[in-house]
């Protein structure tokens, strides 16, 4: 492992139950479907917001369509998370984790299915600043498909000037390790907070390096 691909929601932010929040709200407002956990698991996390859309609304969704709704399904999320000011930090360790990292000159960077909108506000929020160059983070901006396509990742490693099997890729969803896995990334690590998803990813080999609960050994266990 020469550099690592953060996935950001679920990853380094606990949030994945606030976007959750937001997709049951946005959904049951504009549609007749429910949403099951394996719906929430196979078809919301790590999805972009257009997949989404058009999956539990209606496949026949304007792109304007689409992004109206994408803005109220995002704005209504950055108002759970501001409004649960006692949540907004990192996941434990992943601070301490990212000083070692920068001060051992690792490449790194953010690879994540959020809107710009979002990454605006993370980077801000988070001052993301202090480890990250803005240049390098991949955001979904609508010209590459999203996970589980491989595109985000081999795009983040070619911005930190690495072969994907140089790198490491952390990941909470399902699509996002599905994605990993296309890409041929070298190293692939699941973490799963609350113990949800860890039967999943092993059993569909989805986490071939190994499942985390947060950053606390993350140093120690994969960075030689």
């Amino acid at each position: 492992m020469q550099g690592i691909l953060f996935d950001f929601n679920g990853t380094m932010f606990l949030d994945s139950d606030l976007h959750e929040e937001a997709w049951i709200n946005l959904i049951k407002k504009y549609s007749k479907q429910e949403l099951s956990e394996a719906d929430i698991i196979h078809s919301i996390h790590g999805k972009t917001n257009d997949i989404i859309l058009r999956h539990f609304i209606s496949a026949d969704l304007t792109d304007e369509q689409v992004e109206q709704l994408s803005d109220e399904k995002e704005a209504y999320y950055r108002e759970r998370v501001l409004a649960h000011p006692e949540r907004i930090h990192f996941t434990k360790g992943l601070e301490a984790a990212l000083d070692t990292l920068k001060a051992n000159q690792i490449p790194m960077t953010i690879a994540s299915a959020s809107p710009k909108v979002n990454m605006d506000f993370y980077w801000e929020t988070f001052a993301l600043a202090k480890w990250f160059d803005p240049e390098k983070i991949v955001y979904h901006n609508g010209t590459f498909p999203g996970k589980p396509a491989p595109d985000i990742f081999l795009i983040a490693a070619k911005k930190i000037e690495l072969a994907p099997a140089d790198c490491l890729v952390i990941e909470d969803s399902y699509s996002g390790l599905q994605a990993a896995q296309r890409a041929q990334i070298g190293t692939i690590v699941a973490i799963d907070p609350f113990g949800k998803n860890r039967g999943i990813f092993e059993a569909e080999g989805l986490a071939k390096d190994g499942v985390i609960e947060d950053f606390t050994n993350f140093i120690s266990t994969y960075v030689k």
